[in-house]
C-alpha cells in the first residue's frame, strides 16, 4: 500500500501527530505564567492526575514546547518550564512542514 493509497488515513495520522490537546494548552499557559513547576504542583493546580500531566509533559518536551531541569532542594526531581511562545511556534512550524513533506 502506497502512502497516497489512503489519503484520509494519512491525514488522520498527521493530525493526531500535530494535535495539541486542551490540557496541553492549560499546562503550557500555567508554566508560561508561573515559571518552573514540578509535576505534582501542575497536577494539583489544574486538577489533573500526576500521571496524565507527566505523560503530556513528555510529549511536549519531545516537541520542544517545554524544558526540564533537575533540581536538588532536599529532594531530587524535575522542574518543568514552558519555552517562549516564539520558540514553540518555530517548533510547531517545523513539525507541520515536516509532515507536509512526508505526505506530499
Amino acid at each position: 500500500m502506497t502512502l497516497m493509497s489512503n489519503p484520509l488515513s494519512e491525514l488522520v495520522k498527521t493530525l493526531e501527530k500535530l494535535s495539541f490537546k486542551p490540557s496541553d494548552v492549560r499546562i503550557y499557559s500555567l508554566l508560561l505564567e508561573r515559571g518552573g513547576m514540578r509535576v505534582s504542583e501542575i497536577a494539583k493546580e489544574l486538577d489533573l492526575s500526576a500521571r496524565f500531566v507527566r505523560d503530556r509533559l513528555k510529549v511536549m518536551l519531545k516537541r520542544g514546547f517545554m524544558r526540564r531541569e533537575i533540581v536538588q532542594k532536599g529532594w531530587v526531581g524535575y522542574v518543568y518550564s514552558a519555552e517562549k511562545p516564539e520558540k514553540v511556534l518555530k517548533a510547531f512550524k517545523s513539525t507541520v512542514l515536516g509532515e507536509i513533506e512526508r505526505i506530499g
